[in-house]
């Protein structure tokens, strides 16, 4: 956790009615994921963060680890298939480690071989466990070099991006924010601005996921208060109300 805060942007999402405070981030280290996962409280959320090198690989001796070849093999036919079209080997890297690691979180939490567990995907796209608890939420994302994967008996998106300067940040921004937060953006100190936009990227995401209708949604009609404590401000009415979801993301 402490060197994702300082190379990774990383958000969570979630909808409840619990106080912000009364909600709990459990994290789970690499070697957690593969053993069997107490289970969730109603205002827990587990994490996993992960950054996945190029030449990652495991010994399959050690202890509680798994190697790439056994990894791949908890993966569907479907999986396995995506898997094969990257090109590049970062980006196949990072695909098989977040949706490896959703199994092998889900499949310690429900008690179930990771390789067994079936998903289809909700109206707009968001996986949903098959015959799970109907309460487990879960999401997952991977950028090159960088995944996030979270569960929670809530709704619940999560988004990651690595840490770096934003190639045409003014044009993406009439995108991506609203007219307040370019505003914020535009008085950000220079050397803080990427930042601060993939801070605000990120949780925009992760709030859409938690929604499952994605980009459905101009994510530049979600306002968000990207400060130490973020806050969802304003979302159109297919979110629900805004003083229903819950951000976390590291200060910055």
């Amino acid at each position: 956790m402490a060197h994702a805060s300082v190379s990774l942007a990383w958000s969570i999402a979630v909808k409840c009615a619990a106080p912000q405070d009364q909600l709990r981030v459990r994290c789970l280290g690499d070697a957690d994921i593969t053993k069997p996962v107490a289970p969730l409280e109603p205002e827990e959320i587990l994490l996993w963060l992960a950054a996945i090198p190029p030449s990652w690989e495991i010994a399959a001796g050690e202890p509680g680890l798994l190697s790439v070849e056994r990894v791949a093999k908890v993966l569907d036919a479907g999986e396995t298939d995506r898997l094969g079209r990257f090109l590049h080997i970062e980006d196949r890297m990072s695909y098989l480690a977040a949706h490896a690691g959703v199994r092998l979180m889900l499949g310690g939490l429900v008690g179930q071989p990771a390789e067994a567990l079936r998903f289809q995907p909700s109206e707009h796209g968001k996986p949903i466990l098959v015959a799970g608890p109907m309460e487990i939420d879960f999401s997952l994302s991977h950028a090159r070099g960088a995944v996030a994967v979270a569960v929670a008996r809530m709704p619940i998106g999560v988004d990651i991006e690595p840490l770096r300067e934003v190639a045409d940040m003014d044009s993406v921004a009439e995108i991506v924010l609203a007219a307040e937060e370019r505003e914020v953006l535009r008085n950000a100190p220079a050397a803080l601005r990427s930042q601060l936009f993939l801070r605000y990227w990120t949780l925009k995401e992760a709030l859409l996921k938690a929604a499952a209708l994605g980009f459905t949604i101009a994510p530049n009609t979600v306002i968000i208060d990207a400060g130490p404590s973020p806050a969802a401000l304003s979302v159109p009415a297919a979110l629900g109300s805004a003083a229903q979801w819950r951000l976390i993301a590291p200060a910055i």
